[in-house]
């Protein structure tokens, strides 16, 4: 370091030397200072650090079945009579209600049937009566011999066939006021119209669907499984769903299985009864965890998981106390515990609870994880 000192202190050469050290001293001395803060900066902070070893555990492993929520039950909605189709009120995706309209068939013919079967019943009716009346003539005259036998049997004969026309023609009657009555399609369910197969202006034949219905009472998730998948479940048994608008998973109850595959696809169909209380809707898409055989596995804590710079990984102990951070690749997840895939290996020792600023190369002071916890998270089951 090179100082020029500067100074007029006249001829005393004495002075001017005493000045000069006394500056170079003072140098010396901060220089000394600022080294120490320096070096107490770089020393690595210690931190207490509780921890695990990683070990392998038996884990339960799933298949991810995908699958669509159905209507337990659907309804067709079609006429009993043939005729045009005057008005359909409802869409597909529509809610209806029991009592709500659905569809108007024109009963331009039906009210013309009904005319001419009240008419055929009135004729038969007439009928009827002026066979009776014949009857008490014949009687009458029976008495004094006036009349043959003949002809009264003939018009009791006659009688019976009238009250067989009349009986006839009030079916006929009874039948066409139905139709009447079926004129108007209304809904006598809860439900959701799954598909709309008839427009105004179109031909209805009777018993031909018009409407598909989605009965709003009990939803099935149905979901195809291989023959392998098949063989581990049973009717009865529980099992997770998980519904990408609900938060947490839903238990539901394998109800029937269909044990004829499908021949292009060789996957049979399975049907999972859901809770009618969690507003699950036909056509909602959802998955379902089917158990499979458990695998031992390496697994980590939750609790030791972090990440740096967005790299999701764990911290670990070397013997020497020094911290890393490794990045690793975790597979299913499992309670407290996820599986790792790559990156840990058995018998090392992860950081719990990482600090937010704890970085590669720290020291740490190990404190032994709780025995309890530690067992809890990575005994074998």
């Amino acid at each position: 370091m090179t100082v020029t000192v500067k100074a007029r202190f006249g001829r005393n050469p004495l002075l001017t030397s005493l000045v000069v050290l006394l500056f170079i001293s003072g140098c010396g001395d901060n220089s000394s200072q600022t080294n120490d803060s320096t070096n107490i900066a770089k020393t690595p902070p210690v931190y207490r650090l509780q921890t695990a070893t990683i070990r392998q555990r038996s884990l339960p492993t799933y298949y991810s079945a995908p699958g669509t929520v159905i209507a337990k039950d659907q309804l067709q909605i079609s006429s009993r009579i043939t005729g045009y189709i005057d008005r359909v009120n409802v869409s597909e995706g529509d809610y209806i209600q029991p009592g709500d309209p659905l569809v108007e068939i024109d009963g331009t013919q039906v009210e013309a049937a009904i005319k001419g079967a009240k008419a055929a019943s009135l004729s038969a009716r007439a009928e009827l009566q002026d066979a009776r009346e014949d009857i008490k003539r014949y009687l009458a005259l029976s008495e004094t011999k006036a009349l043959a036998v003949e002809q009264l049997q003939n018009a009791k004969f006659r009688q019976q066939k009238a009250e067989a026309a009349l009986a006839q023609t009030e079916a006929i009657l009874e039948a066409r006021e139905q139709d009447r009555r079926s004129i108007n399609l209304n809904s006598p369910v809860q439900a959701w119209v799954r598909e709309r197969l008839r427009d105004p202006g179109d031909l209805a034949l009777a018993g031909e669907p018009i409407l598909r219905l989605d009965i709003l009472a009990t939803m099935e998730l149905e979901i195809f499984l291989s023959p392998a998948q098949i063989g581990s479940i049973e009717i009865g048994q529980l099992i997770q769903v998980s519904v990408p608008t609900k938060q947490t998973l839903i238990l539901a109850e394998i109800k029937r299985i269909v044990r004829f595959a499908d021949p292009i696809t060789r996957r049979s169909k399975v049907l999972i009864g859901v809770p009618n209380d969690i507003g699950l809707l036909p056509g909602q898409f959802a998955r379902a965890e089917i158990p499979l055989e458990p695998i031992v596995t390496l697994v980590v804590p939750n609790h030791a998981m972090t990440t740096r710079a967005g790299i999701p990984g764990v911290f670990t102990v070397d013997h020497k106390n020094i911290v890393r951070f490794r990045s690793i690749r975790t597979g299913r997840a499992s309670g407290d515990v996820q599986q790792v895939l790559s990156g840990l290996k058995p018998g090392w020792t992860v950081v719990m609870h990482p600090p937010t600023q704890l970085k590669d190369g720290d020291t740490a002071q190990v404190k032994a994880f709780d025995k309890d916890s530690e067992r809890s998270a990575l005994s074998n089951d």
